[in-house]
């Protein structure tokens, strides 16, 4: 929701001072030739620049930066107390009888209810996290590229403008057209850079790094489940990764446990 609010703003912010110069706006500026080219050129670049297996996973971080939601840590440690707690009164196969919506502490459990000896699953966690990371790293990197490109796309456009103004410069009544074609592909590689591709490039940065301090998290507290620590203890641990608030929430919620 953040990001379409963002979007809708930002957007109508450009296309109010659009207005303000009282031509018509699909006739002065939403001109799809000028769009496509900026656009077209930019996504041929990026293209170019990523294996092809890889481009549909890189482009679909256009629809990540509107669907996707978080896990919520607070909401992590509940179930890794919940999965101790389990562990220590039944022993670790009757953690596989409880459901587990998140993926990595899925995968987790699933590896201490297997017995996996415990180097061996922080060294299967680590490397997961890393492998995510460094693919969501990619995808970012990717749209970075894009915002990098759209302006000098734009500059190729406004070049090609300058030429055909120079080249009809007996004819006045071309000038404005070639000069105007100048302008706005500069204008949408500015628009598409700054308005579109950078910001999702932040965002999925935003994504990637919540989600790397939630695995860590999840990593932390199912090695404890491992070594069948106290749940008060994991709590207590896990609950520093927490922000303030969540902290003073789980503080409350064990206090009520032990009440």
């Amino acid at each position: 929701m953040p990001t379409l609010i963002g979007l809708i703003i930002a957007a109508a912010v450009v296309v109010n001072q659009m207005r303000v110069t009282r031509l018509p706006l699909t006739d002065a500026f939403f001109t799809w030739e000028e769009m496509l080219f900026v656009f077209g050129a930019s996504m041929g670049c990026g293209i170019m620049r990523a294996a092809f297996s890889d481009t549909f996973f890189m482009l679909k971080g256009f629809g990540k930066v509107f669907y996707y939601s978080s896990a919520q840590p607070i909401k992590l440690v509940h179930e890794i107390i919940e999965l101790a707690n389990i562990n220590r009164r039944d022993g670790p196969i009757a953690m596989q009888n409880v459901e587990i919506k998140n993926a990595f502490l899925k995968t987790a459990t699933d590896l201490v209810v297997d017995g996996t000896d415990a180097a061996i699953i922080d060294s299967t966690l680590t490397t997961e996290i890393a492998v995510t990371r460094e693919r969501e790293k990619a995808r970012v990197d990717y749209f970075k590229f894009m915002a990098d490109v759209a302006p000098a796309m734009g500059m190729v456009g406004t070049m090609i403008g300058l030429v055909a103004m120079l080249k009809t410069m007996d004819d006045l009544g071309s000038i404005g057209d070639a000069f105007a074609i100048a302008l706005l592909t500069t204008m949408w590689g500015a628009i598409f850079a700054y308005l579109i591709f950078k910001p999702i490039a932040e965002k999925l940065d935003t994504f990637s790094k919540t989600d790397l301090e939630t695995n860590m998290l999840v990593k932390e507290g199912m090695l404890l489940v491992k070594a069948n620590t106290n749940p008060r203890i994991i709590s207590d641990r896990l609950s520093t990764r927490l922000a303030p608030g969540a902290r003073a929430e789980l503080a409350e919620a064990q206090e009520a446990a032990t009440a």
